[in-house]
């Protein structure tokens, strides 16, 4: 395949490429390699030595959306990769290299708290663009959303069926989407679709699931990271810093309830979704992350009335998820 992808990027922009290297699997169908290209005869023909193929079956990923939230971010003059070449016809995109560092990188050394700033002002940004064109996170998705977990978690993965209780607590979490400030949203705002260049730049790839959603959702990616847990001084300190940022009223007691019941949607969706990955794609590259997510679900719960009594059953499916993923892992 690397060959191929060196082929079709020599044919679209001419030169020959030096080198392919894959890049870190993710939870899609999608592959990406960082290529670097000889040097051009005629330095005004190409400003870049490096560039970013994304490899998108069109028959399982959304590529027209991809190809459209490009063009609507990129007019807001927010950090998304240039559209150099493409392919529709196969799933070849040629993208400007945004970066090598993940903004997860950054975390614990002395670039934190910049990048993290970065964030939040382009988190901002995205949340004042005002468009007809992208669809309303619907109840319905939340419903299927908070399913995955239930089907590929529980059932599959586990072989055990849903708490009686969290029907309620699932309720509650919906109810909380919905009734919050709405506008668009990237959906997967974390630490790995955050990238730092070597001049300390903030770029946001893997936008083409935007929906016009919660206001608070893409905070919740990047605060209630499933790759990374900030300790509780460092999130209240973010989540102050958006709020005095935010074209939206609220409180800091509001803000904090929202943000952290909305993280809980998404922890249970991701909980799904990286059993899943293992069940149905053979991509154990996410097992881990499941039974750290489950332990800071815990802690959450435990803050709400509507969902304190799942701590007992979250303890539970932390460890069992703990042993299920070294028996994988054999």
């Amino acid at each position: 395949m690397e060959h191929d992808l060196a082929n079709w990027v020599a044919v679209n922009v001419g030169g020959s490429v030096e080198r392919v290297a894959p890049l870190r699997v993710e939870a899609s169908q999608r592959r990406f390699f960082r290529v670097w290209m000889a040097a051009a005869d005629n330095p005004s023909e190409r400003s870049w030595s490096s560039a970013v193929v994304m490899a998108s079956p069109p028959k399982l990923e959304r590529n027209d959306a991809f190809v459209a939230m490009q063009r609507l971010l990129s007019g807001w003059r927010l950090p998304v990769p240039e559209i150099i070449a493409m392919d529709r016809a196969s799933g070849y995109f040629l993208l400007s290299d945004l970066g090598e560092r993940h903004l997860e990188e950054a975390y614990g050394g002395p670039d934190e708290r910049r990048a993290l700033e970065l964030a939040i002002v382009s988190l901002v940004r995205i949340q004042e663009i005002e468009t007809q064109a992208v669809p309303p996170y619907e109840e319905s998705r939340l419903r299927d959303e908070l399913g995955i977990f239930s089907e590929w978690f529980l059932g599959r993965w586990l072989g055990e069926h849903l708490n009686p209780g969290a029907g309620s607590a699932f309720e509650a979490l919906i109810d909380n989407a919905l009734s919050q400030p709405q506008c668009l949203i990237h959906r997967d705002y974390h630490c790995r679709n955050l990238l730092l260049d070597r001049e300390g730049r903030l770029g946001i790839v893997d936008f083409q699931d935007a929906l016009i959603g919660p206001a608070t959702y893409d905070l919740a990616c990047l605060l209630w990271d499933c790759y990374h847990a900030f300790d509780q001084i460092s999130l209240r300190r973010w989540q102050e810093r958006y709020r005095v940022q935010s074209r939206f009223d609220f409180t800091a007691d509001a803000l904090s309830r929202a943000l952290d019941l909305t993280g809980l949607q998404r922890q249970f969706k991701a909980v799904g979704i990286f059993a899943r990955l293992w069940l149905r794609d053979g991509k154990a590259s996410h097992l881990g992350y499941i039974a750290p997510v489950l332990a800071a679900m815990r802690r959450i719960v435990g803050e709400y009335a509507e969902t304190r009594h799942l701590s007992a059953w979250l303890r539970r499916l932390e460890g069992r998820a703990a042993l299920a993923f070294k028996t994988a892992a054999q």
